[in-house]
């Protein structure tokens, strides 16, 4: 029986890509303002390439971008733009368009919680930004407690958090190497959502998703 429903954040409840999207277009306005509309947006597609969905750190995201487009940015780019990125990320943060109709729907049916990865200070002022704490019974991001996602430790302690066992918890997020493994070495029922149709994935025959409005059908097919 599901008790409780962790998620993750970046890339489940809000929407990533147009988060780092809104942040890029904004902040390199600066730096390549010689470009036309279609360079510009090449770049920008190129920053979205690098930046991996927010799966690696960003030191290491910049590294090909500064190796492509070095030439129109100053020496000290790499230290100031790991400074805004933490710093700013948040101003253009936005919920997936059904985060909030879904979470309407489960609060007070289910224990809520979200498991983030990343800087404790960055991620809770995205949180905080999109007004859902109050939907949420535990919002912990590794950062918090130093232990990260995928491992288990860290999905044992919110589990613990909420006064429920592992078996008790769906955890439902995007990136498989972090949300869906430390779920399953967890014990706790994974739920993969991608937007990524096209994305082939042989070895996992658990519930995979493209929308938080199908979770209702998971839900239903545990008997809860």
């Amino acid at each position: 029986m599901i008790k409780a429903i962790i998620f993750d954040f970046d890339g489940t409840l809000s929407n990533r890509q147009l988060n780092a999207y809104d942040f890029f277009y904004n902040y390199f306005k600066n730096y390549f303002s010689d470009f036309d509309e279609i360079e510009y947006e090449a770049m920008l597609q190129d920053m979205l390439t690098y930046d991996c969905n927010g799966t690696i750190p960003v030191k290491y995201r910049i590294i090909p971008f500064v190796a492509k487009y070095g030439k129109y940015l100053p020496d000290n780019f790499s230290d100031t733009f790991i400074k805004d990125f933490y710093d700013n990320m948040y101003k253009s943060v936005v919920l997936k368009q059904e985060t909030r109709q879904v979470l309407e729907k489960l609060k007070g049916k289910y224990k809520l919680a979200i498991l983030s990865n990343g800087d404790s200070i960055s991620q809770h002022n995205k949180i905080n930004a999109l007004d859902i704490v109050k939907y949420f019974d535990e919002v912990l991001v590794s950062g918090d407690i130093g232990i990260h996602k995928p491992d288990k430790e860290v999905f044992e302690y919110l589990a613990d958090k909420l006064n429920v066992k592992c078996e008790e918890c769906l955890m439902i997020g995007d990136v498989f190497s972090t949300d869906i493994l430390g779920a399953y070495n967890a014990n706790m029922l994974p739920v993969w959502i991608s937007k990524d149709l096209e994305r082939p994935s042989r070895n996992y025959h658990g519930y995979r998703i493209n929308d938080l409005n199908e979770l209702f059908v998971i839900l239903e097919k545990e008997g809860c």
